[in-house]
């Protein structure tokens, strides 16, 4: 495989190279590369390194990798896939036929299995398999962690993949038959609940229910008896988390509550709280009902309102996450996913539903196993997702980690559960009529996705409600 050499490490060492050396750094990694290819090094289907780590190796810039890239998509030896890499696209000439990327040379079956990177922390997902091929060794699998599975069987690259319900519903946009994935294993293992996202014509399972989480509050106990308040609890609303915000930051100098609010996963739950639906007989537009701004004026006062501490602003979900691990936020609103990431600390931290508006509602968010409509092996495809699901795995999802188990019986376990556990949870058995999702809100992806960015400007303060209203308008009437 591709490494460094003396003369490329001399060069970077000596100042920017000559436009000759640059072109001979090209020409060598495109040799080098073609060779790999050619002496089945870089097997049919394989995926060459990244262009950072190309242009690392061989002292590029990624427009000069590109170039060298685009000779070997000219001759047809790689292909470029958006979003995913470049993959090797002919077979290895030293063996005179195609190399066939999905055995191995003990002619076991391979299936490639492609997951969200986060799920080797929140279920042990490399443990799992490795428990799949140790009782399963005529099949091996190869892991492709990566951001976009579904783009992974889009392009033939993975026969099982990690469906998320956000995920489920694009793809049902695009295809409303979910023609890309096959049928899915049905458990009655799993509440009925967790399919729904999966659920396709005819009753057609797009994807078996995995692990799940509804969005709650977890919140920091010993901030809260420092400052003798009452724990979160149900009938809690919005205003009283707040006031106890505006207590804890006072008293402590922290930042009373957090959450990153452009995400997906957390403002529609104030729509859904407050009944706000695109379709449900009003008249009028739909940025003109006073649902929409109650709720999108209560996650604004959520930032702004809490008194001491600036307001913040986050990145992602795993800002707020991070800072609630440090001390820094006394109560976050996250998921049972999220809260692994301070399961190896010694935080006294509880759980409680969310505080209401209209309603106590939460957003469920389900992760779901997929096989490809082009998987080689579907028997083995089926075995896998089975595994997976079986209650031996499940349980151990529920010892191991925060996650929750879609196996009914795997999330009633209460012996042996390592880690730092919460010292006090809602029922879970209670909170399956409390649970949306996004399609409860009528609203496609795209006008989720869009309303997202422009109420980036009105969180900032940038603009009032009626500037906000008229542009809001346009993406969602």
């Amino acid at each position: 495989m591709i490494e460094k050499d003396d003369v490329e490490k001399r060069g970077n060492e000596m100042g920017r190279p000559s436009r000759s050396e640059y072109t001979a750094r090209i020409r060598r990694l495109v040799d080098r590369l073609r060779t790999d290819i050619r002496s089945g090094e870089l097997r049919s289907g394989d995926y060459i390194p990244s262009e950072v780590e190309l242009g690392s190796t061989y002292g590029l810039s990624k427009e000069s990798v590109r170039k060298a890239l685009d000779i070997l998509v000219e001759e047809g030896m790689i292909v470029k896939i958006k979003r995913v890499g470049n993959r090797v696209a002919i077979p290895a000439y030293a063996q005179g036929k195609m190399v066939d990327a999905v055995q191995d040379t003990e002619r076991r079956t391979i299936l490639r299995f492609a997951y969200y990177p986060s799920m080797d922390t929140e279920v042990n997902m490399k443990e799992a398999i490795a428990e799949f091929e140790s009782a399963n060794p005529s099949i091996g699998i190869q892991l492709l962690p990566t951001p976009f599975p579904v783009d992974y069987v889009e392009h033939g690259i993975a026969d099982v993949i990690t469906l998320t319900n956000w995920d489920a519903l694009k793809l049902r946009e695009q295809d409303p038959s979910w023609s890309m994935l096959a049928s899915a294993p049905h458990s009655e293992a799993a509440h009925p609940l967790l399919y729904t996202p999966f659920l396709g014509p005819a009753g057609r399972t797009a994807a078996a229910p995995f692990v799940f989480s509804p969005i709650v509050l977890c919140y920091n106990r010993q901030h809260f008896m420092s400052c003798q308040l009452e724990e979160p609890q149900q009938g809690w609303t919005w205003d009283r988390l707040l006031h106890t915000s505006r207590v804890l930051s006072g008293q402590l100098g922290v930042i009373g509550f957090a959450a990153h609010m452009q995400s997906v996963n957390r403002w529609p739950v104030f729509l859904l709280q407050n009944g706000f639906r695109l379709q449900n007989g009003e008249e009028g537009d739909a940025v003109d009902r006073p649902a929409f701004w109650e709720s999108l004026r209560m996650a604004r006062n959520l930032i702004y309102q809490q008194g001491g501490a600036a307001p913040f602003w986050s990145e992602n979900d795993a800002d707020a996450e991070r800072w609630f691990r440090e001390g820094r936020v006394s109560i976050i609103m996250t998921s049972y996913f999220g809260i692994n990431r301070w399961r190896d600390t010694g935080i006294d931290y509880g759980i409680s539903e969310l505080p209401g508006l209209k309603s106590d509602s939460t957003l469920l968010l389900v992760t779901g196993l997929a096989i490809s409509g082009k998987a080689k092996y579907p028997d083995a495809s089926r075995a896998l997702v089975r595994f997976l699901c079986s209650p031996k795995i499940q349980s151990g999802i529920r010892r191991s980690t925060l996650t929750l188990p879609a196996h009914l019986e795997a999330l009633t376990i209460r012996d042996g559960l390592a880690g730092n556990r919460p010292q006090r949870e809602p029922d879970l058995n209670g909170i399956w009529g409390k649970c949306k999702f996004y399609s409860d809100l009528q609203l496609g992806t795209k006008a989720l996705e869009s309303v997202r960015e422009e109420l980036k400007t009105y969180w900032s303060k940038l603009e009032d409600e009626t500037e906000a209203g008229k542009r809001l308008d346009m993406l969602i009437d």
